[in-house]
């Protein structure tokens, strides 16, 4: 047992203590490459009732949240489609280096968006430079999310197409007329390149992007709860008001995404238990009990520098310090020495909460972190549900979780 359990515990408790202003519901899971239930703990409601109430009415009304519940993890899909892509990487059906415009037709029509004319229209320009596959997986094609580049909102509009992919009623054509907004190789931008190599995944095995992570990801590891399609049993999502913190959460549905058209950069639906499977299975150089899914070496490679130039790594670090952690003081610990492999940030070294050099880290829309770490031999997940993307009480937990979580393994 992991001897800073009862401390994780504690900050787990005090976290969820009232769901409508602090946490909704908090899961820490933790496991090695031998181990697989290192830490296992839960607090909180998958579902509430609609408004604050008497704890009685919670405690009578109030669901349990539980390490099966299925969980919205938004750009945690990410990591499941980069899986795919090296499967066929393996079959030698794709090469990293390959030009995606060769497979994606609609990408050698991307063009580079300039700015916008004296009358507000969109001045684009031809696209010469290649768009690789590798490229698309590591961010540095050029495409870039909506809270990335302030521009693109009215870009989409004028373009006619929503400002993200993956809601409800998605064609290919929300994302296949996004246009670049940096030149492809010069910047890391995060952005919705990884749905390109979905579209590529598709191709190139012949199915859906669903039928293809079950059949050659979820289903051969024993994952039944993980999939883009409506879940009744999802758990409730909880919206906090961002520009006043005092408020109660508000508790309501999840966001409408497709269940049409996916994109393998956000949509899935599944429980932290089944995400710690793909995080051990990596954990474990690409096998899990008795099933391999990708070659140790190619497991190696994505734990690997893949940003080419100190441009896009201080791109990478900027944005990192700016946006994945609100606090300042945990800002700076986190973007030292950080680049990207090609799933993930690479952390840096001499982190104060314990986490070793290289390990890959990422996080989906709505709080749901997950790492990565082969120093240490330990991958774990630290997951709610709560909206808005980054809040500071959601970061204060995981802070003290992790630096918990790495004082016990000393131990």
């Amino acid at each position: 047992m992991l001897s800073t359990a009862a401390s994780i515990d504690a900050l787990l408790a005090a976290a969820t203590s009232d769901p409508y202003h602090g946490l909704p519901r908090a899961v820490v899971l933790a496991a090695s490459s031998t181990d697989p239930d290192v830490y296992s703990r839960k607090a909180g409601y998958a579902r509430l009732p609609p408004g604050p109430g008497s704890r009685d009415a919670l405690d009578k009304e109030g669901v349990p949240v539980t390490d099966e519940s299925v969980f919205e993890i938004f750009s945690c899909t990410k990591l499941v489609s980069v899986i795919a892509c090296l499967q066929l990487v393996e079959q030698g059906k794709l090469r990293l280096e390959d030009d995606a415009r060769v497979y994606v037709p609609e990408l050698k029509e991307a063009k580079l968006f300039i700015g916008f004319d004296e009358i507000g229209d969109l001045v684009f320009e031809e696209n010469s430079s290649p768009i690789t596959i590798k490229a698309l997986l590591i961010h540095t094609a050029g495409f870039k999310y909506d809270f990335v580049d302030t521009r693109f909102p009215k870009i989409a509009e004028k373009l006619g197409i929503p400002s993200a992919p993956y809601y409800k009623g998605a064609v290919r054509e929300w994302l296949t007329k996004t246009p670049l907004l940096a030149k492809p190789g010069e910047h890391w931008s995060y952005g919705p390149n990884i749905d390109w190599t979905s579209l590529i995944v598709e191709l190139m095995s012949g199915l859906p992007l669903n039928e293809y992570f079950q059949k050659h990801i979820f289903a051969p590891l024993g994952i039944h709860d993980m999939s883009f399609m409506p879940n009744p049993q999802q758990i409730t999502m909880a919206y906090a008001d961002p520009s006043d913190s005092s408020k109660p959460h508000t508790i309501g549905p999840n966001p409408p995404l497709s269940e049409t058209q996916h994109f393998g950069g956000a949509g899935l639906k599944g429980s932290p238990r089944s995400y710690l499977k793909i995080l051990r299975l990596l954990l474990r150089g690409g096998e899990l009990d008795g099933v391999r899914l990708l070659k140790k070496e190619t497991v190696d490679l994505m734990f690997q520098d893949q940003l080419e130039t100190d441009q896009q790594r201080r791109d990478l670090r900027t944005w990192c310090k700016e946006n994945v952690c609100p606090s300042t003081r945990r800002a700076a610990e986190v973007s030292k020495d950080m680049t990207h492999g090609l799933a993930g940030v690479l952390t840096g070294k001499d982190l104060p909460t314990g986490r070793g050099a290289g390990a890959m880290a990422w996080s989906g829309l709505a709080n749901t972190h997950w790492c990565i770490d082969r120093e240490k031999d330990v991958a774990f997940v630290v997951w709610t549900n709560l909206l808005p993307w980054g809040d500071q009480r959601f970061f204060d937990l995981y802070y003290d979780v992790e630096t918990e979580l790495y004082k016990g393994l000393k131990q």
